[in-house]
């Protein structure tokens, strides 16, 4: 896909949730990981910002996924 982010291979949130059947999870992807959206992503920005990667569980809107 020619809008893909180009950090795809190295984002825990893709690589652990892009198989999900949870429409949150899905939305997300679509908009932030190969959407219109990718400048927006806060898991970008804290790369970006410290150096290494947020945690998985880090949405790209910043919230988390929270465990069950």
């Amino acid at each position: 896909m020619a809008n893909e982010c180009n950090l795809l291979a190295t984002c825990g949130f893709f690589k652990k949730y892009q198989s999900s059947k949870e429409l949150v999870c899905k939305g997300f992807i679509s908009m932030y990981c190969k959407g219109g959206k990718q400048s927006e992503c806060k898991r970008m920005e804290y790369r970006k910002k410290n150096g290494v990667p947020p945690v998985d569980d880090m949405m790209p809107s910043g919230q988390f996924i929270s465990s069950k």
